[in-house]
């Protein structure tokens, strides 16, 4: 398993080393049994269930999978998600180049369209790449080059231009010799807000911050007692009104990741039907009008946020943002559960919380040789974080930007 990677076609489309293993493609997760694929992603929110979730309600142009690497016996040594789509090169504009590259895509779609074929999920923040503990460090190595290996097969069948693994975070460190072998290039992704929980309450967690910030905070719950707070098993009756404030906080956002951002229109109940108790949905009413939403996943270690919508102006009246996340808070407080993933975007109010950034990075290539010489002096336009505004601020302000941990590789 440790050996060279090198690989060979198969007739059924799988491809093959000489150690015995095989990297083979699953257009279902249904083909992997869960307990297999969880086994390499222990105790990850994000498990079979969630990318079997949305694989039912995928967002529109995506085409979903799967990627393994397994044993003659069945054996499975490794796993990721795997998409495909018409990627718009211009996605990490923001503010006036975005609007520029919208009236040319408008006008020109050719021009700003590409095939990606890549591994990771539109939907999840983090890239999943999970390995049996088993393996060896050189053994993982070799895994991931022929799983690039099966991204450059798939790119030349089906003529997709770029290749990319999406969203990886520090353990990207651990396979710079893969990604080196590969031709692949490295810019960042938008890089998700964590924040660390030791209360064991709200309370204890408010008395934990600076005055200022504590202060802050127990303003914005003066609004609480005007609304009503609902946890669902369900969602459904609420489908199309959860989509509509999902879509009405994007709008305010002011920041757009295009195809990144959509959700397919059964996508709440494909969550919450396919996780049992690890999905939770928290309802905000007013009255009888829904005016927030908060969908996450629940770990034993850490809560994932996975989408939130609002009411406008009513979010703003009633201190809905703040509200959503110092319940979550609450919530992993009083479960001992050590960490919560924000997300990413709105930045410096996350930030306020006590979070810290946490990096990803986005590996590609295009499939011809010479686009990615020709494209090497311009890799800073397709650099997330350098494009992110809000970003850009806060290095500004505090010299610069809180991450929790510094690969190095790129830019501080």
């Amino acid at each position: 398993m440790d050996a060279s990677p090198a690989t060979r076609p198969r007739a059924d489309g799988a491809l093959a080393p000489a150690e015995g293993w095989r990297v083979r493609h699953h257009a279902s997760l249904d083909d992997i049994a869960p307990e297999a694929w969880d086994s390499l992603f222990p105790g990850s929110p994000e498990d079979w269930a969630f990318y079997r979730a949305v694989e039912d309600s995928p967002p529109e142009d995506f085409k979903l999978g799967a990627l393994t690497v397994a044993t003659s016996d069945g054996s499975l040594l490794a796993a990721a998600p795997m998409f495909q789509v018409d990627y718009r090169l211009d996605t990490p504009f923001q503010g006036r180049l975005r609007k520029i590259a919208d009236w040319v895509h408008a006008r020109r779609p050719g021009l700003t369209s590409l095939g990606v074929v890549g591994l990771g999920s539109p939907l999840s923040d983090s890239c999943s790449i999970g390995f049996a503990p088993s393996l060896h460090p050189s053994g993982r190595e070799a895994i991931l080059v022929a799983m690039l290996d099966w991204l450059k097969a798939e790119a030349d069948r089906t003529r997709a231009a770029i290749l990319a693994v999406k969203s990886m975070g520090m353990e990207a460190d651990a396979f710079d010799a893969a990604f080196a072998a590969a031709g692949m290039a490295q810019v960042t992704s938008v890089p998700v807000v964590t924040l660390e929980v030791t209360a064991a309450s709200l309370d204890d967690y408010l008395k934990g911050l600076k005055r200022q910030h504590r202060s802050y905070f127990r303003n914005k719950l003066k609004t609480l007692p005007d609304i009503r707070i609902e946890f669902r098993r369900s969602a459904d009756g609420l489908e199309a009104e959860l989509i509509r404030l999902y879509e009405a906080t994007l709008a305010q956002s002011g920041v757009s990741y295009g195809e990144f951002d959509r959700i397919g229109p059964g996508y709440f109940h494909a969550f919450l039907e396919r996780q049992g108790e690890r999905a939770q949905l928290m309802l905000f009413w007013k009255g009888d009008t829904l005016v927030s939403f908060h969908l996450f996943h629940v770990g034993a270690h850490r809560i994932i946020s996975n989408k939130m919508g609002m009411r406008y102006p009513e979010a703003r009246e009633l201190n809905l943002y703040f509200i959503n996340w110092l319940k979550i808070i609450e919530i992993a407080a009083e479960r001992g559960i050590p960490e919560i993933e924000m997300g990413a975007t709105t930045y410096a109010a996350k930030l306020l919380f006590g979070g810290h950034l946490e990096r990803r990075w986005l590996h590609f290539r295009f499939r011809r040789g010479l686009f990615n010489r020709v494209a090497r002096p311009f890799h800073g336009f397709f650099d997330f974080e350098r494009n992110e505004a809000e970003l850009k601020k806060i290095a500004a302000e505090r010299g610069s930007l809180p991450f929790k941990y510094q690969s190095g590789k790129l830019h501080p």
